[in-house]
């Protein structure tokens, strides 16, 4: 009897840590997830209603989604792909609570800017 509540014991300390660890996992990804899309929104928004496409309009996009990242407290890189389309990476590193190991997350939106009153439509 005794060596089997020990086995009870064993295994249920082992499912406690993998959910608590595997949260911790899942949270990694909201964040990155959450992250990633609002920079690209920011980013977009900050180009305008009608992008150029020149230098102007990608020093906007990047610092906006950059400004974005550092008050999340994340760290991403912000590619322009073209006028009024933007694409944002975050990372999100946490360490488990119970096992202390590390976890990272990456997460990659693309934004395009969109105009028209009733439909959005892509800038070209």
């Amino acid at each position: 009897m005794t060596v089997l509540f020990c086995f009870v014991v064993l295994i249920a300390g082992i499912l406690v840590t993998a959910v608590v660890d595997g949260g911790t996992n899942i949270q990694a990804a909201n964040r990155a997830e959450t992250a990633s899309a609002e920079a690209a929104r920011a980013a977009v928004i900050a180009v305008g209603p009608v992008p150029t496409g020149g230098p102007g309009d990608v020093r906007l996009a990047t610092a906006a989604a950059n400004s974005y990242l550092q008050q999340a407290g994340a760290t991403g890189a912000v590619t322009v792909l073209g006028p009024g389309l933007i694409e944002v990476a975050v990372t999100v590193t946490d360490t488990t609570p119970m096992l202390g190991l590390p976890v990272s997350q990456t997460r990659t939106h693309r934004a395009q800017l969109q105009v028209g009153v009733t439909i959005g439509e892509p800038v070209s």
